[in-house]
């Protein structure tokens, strides 16, 4: 079974992947324009056309989401993506015979390993979507999450080494029957510690005498030039109709990234989520709906719904991406190497 969001029909996702650079880009295509919300919580978060995504503002659909490495340098992937689409005829028409073409994506860009390597090229965005498929997403060390690693608040050897353990993409679905699907993917970039449910660390921040540090131990987060972000793409395909009820799944889906990161949201990272939807399923609740609605309809019922398998999705798709992940050497860090997770 197809876990990732390609399991939504209509849905494509590309990656561009530069092991040598540390760095990439994922990109996530619609087939057809579709309502996207954002949340974003981290203290250091920046997108690309973002504003237009909280609720209040009018319902311009999207015609997709990236996610990129290279931090704010990475949002030039935006521009590559859009160029691309108006080569394809992917857009709003306006003009002589409807001959201008004007795309409209969001994304948002992690602070990634790759910025201590090589400069972050615009054209990965390009690459990205001609890469797009409806094919299974990869996990791991792939596209945005290439350069993508957790456990960044305690540097060791004396100050001078990254403790840190590699993370990347993931991904993770939930099905509610009735046809009924969510699914995330998770650009895992965190500063904090990746926890498991029964507390255990899955991948984090290496200790120098074995095992890992915790938050804390520390007062300080000492996190030398890296900034820190977890970014995640909800999908679905329930018509929810209004913004503000895409805007609450999102804030419920980030549950998920509370779960699984232990710090989460700090200062120091840039966590953000965005929500999209097909839109083909209406009204999918059985008539056992209406003994559980708050108010004239079941459609708060339905964000609930959608909004806790969500944060269970978001989480798995977590765990997805430190399992995924593979070692890589890094100049910086402790023992010459990023260590994926020893399964």
């Amino acid at each position: 079974m197809n876990a990732t969001l390609t399991a939504l029909p209509g849905v494509r996702v590309g990656h561009a992947t530069h092991l040598d650079r540390l760095t990439g880009c994922t990109v996530v295509l619609f087939d057809s324009p579709a309502t996207v919300a954002l949340k974003a919580y981290g203290g250091g978060a920046g997108g690309f056309n973002t504003e237009g995504l909280h609720a209040g503002r009018t319902d311009y659909r999207l015609n997709g989401i990236f996610v990129a490495g290279g931090s704010s340098t990475g949002l030039m992937a935006g521009a590559s993506i859009m160029e691309a689409m108006r080569r394809d005829g992917v857009g709003f028409r306006s003009g002589p015979n409807g001959g201008i073409l004007n795309p409209s994506i969001t994304g948002a860009a992690i602070y990634d390993l790759g910025m201590s390597v090589a400069p972050f090229e615009a054209d990965y965005g390009r690459e990205a979507y001609v890469n797009a498929s409806t094919a299974p997403v990869a996990s791991g060390s792939v596209g945005a999450g290439t350069g993508a690693s957790v456990g960044k608040f305690l540097w060791l050897d004396g100050g001078t080494k990254v403790g840190a353990m590699k993370a990347g993409v993931g991904s993770a679905r939930v099905d509610l029957g009735g046809g009924i699907i969510v699914t995330a993917m998770s650009v895992v970039n965190a500063v904090g510690n990746v926890v498991l449910p029964t507390g255990q660390v899955l991948a984090g921040n290496r200790a120098e005498l074995g095992g890992f540090a915790f938050y804390d131990q520390v007062s300080d987060i000492v996190t030398r030039p890296f900034t820190n972000t977890t970014i995640t793409v909800v999908g679905t395909n329930v018509d929810l109709g209004s913004k503000e009820h895409y805007e609450k799944l999102a804030h419920l889906a980030t549950h998920g990234q509370v779960r699984a990161i232990n710090p989460v949201h700090t200062s120091a990272d840039g966590d953000s989520l965005f929500v999209f939807s097909t839109a083909t399923l209406r009204e999918p609740l059985n008539p056992n709906g209406q003994y559980f609605k708050e108010g004239p309809t079941d459609i708060h019922l339905q964000v609930d719904l959608l909004g806790h398998a969500a944060a269970r999705a978001v989480q798995e798709s977590i765990y997805d991406a430190c399992r995924a992940a593979t070692t890589v050497p890094f100049e910086e860090a402790y023992g010459g190497v990023i260590p994926a997770v020893d399964l």
